[in-house]
């Protein structure tokens, strides 16, 4: 769904690739982006990424945006939205940003989640192809790296590392989504259009989840 010019709107931010794509077209297309919102867990990481939330803070200011915060679980992600979309709305904010590409279910709930909440749902990305999201990221100057992945199916050498068309024909020789839409791996965008100055992190080192590895990173200045 295109925009309405001027329309005051979040962009669900996860800290990655996707939401950041989803900003930079939104604000193509017209929206006037108020903020950035995002879910941290209990345990004060981001949900997913499992991001420092200072690095959050820091794309937040680096992008010249605010960030608006709601801790959840799994379990009350949906309860947590709701919260969130209620004091969004009583800021004048009528429309909610997604990074989604191509999952059904993820859009359908998007779009229920949000007219519940008498919110207006755009989804930029819908429909592009997977490689084109990252061809168009790399083309614009986008940097991003790579914070968690898939240990049965990523090389652990990635972690840690900018994303490049290196990596994208790899995923595509392997099968895997080259935007890592079924969980494969995650990003933090580091530096692109709209930020003035790059983010900068300290590596703490890796951590195993099941199966799944995980950067140790916060801001370089906490």
């Amino acid at each position: 769904m295109e925009g309405k010019a001027g329309e005051k709107v979040f962009v669900s931010w996860s800290g990655g690739k996707d939401a950041y794509l989803a900003l930079l077209k939104a604000r193509e297309q017209g929206l006037h982006v108020y903020t950035l919102a995002t879910f941290i867990s209990m345990g004060g990481e981001s949900m997913s990424h499992a991001l420092h939330p200072g690095l959050l803070q820091e794309q937040a200011a680096a992008l010249g945006l605010p960030l608006e915060v709601e801790r959840v679980t799994w379990e009350s992600y949906e309860e947590g939205f709701m919260r969130l979309a209620g004091r969004l709305r009583g800021k004048g904010i009528r429309g909610g940003v997604f990074g989604d590409i191509n999952l059904p279910q993820h859009r359908e709930w998007v779009e229920q989640a949000c007219g519940r909440a008498a919110l207006t749902a755009y989804l930029p990305l819908w429909g592009m192809g997977e490689k084109e999201v990252l061809a168009e990221l790399l083309s614009r100057g986008v940097r991003l790296i790579v914070v968690s992945l898939r240990a049965d199916l990523l090389e652990e050498k990635w972690l840690g590392k900018e994303i490049d068309d290196e990596f994208c024909e790899m995923c595509v020789r392997k099968g895997i989504s080259p935007c890592g839409e079924n969980g494969e791996y995650h990003t933090l965008v580091v530096d692109g259009p709209l930020f003035k100055s790059p983010v900068h992190f300290s590596n703490g080192g890796t951590f195993k989840e099941k199966n799944h590895l995980f950067l140790k990173i916060k801001p370089a200045n906490p």
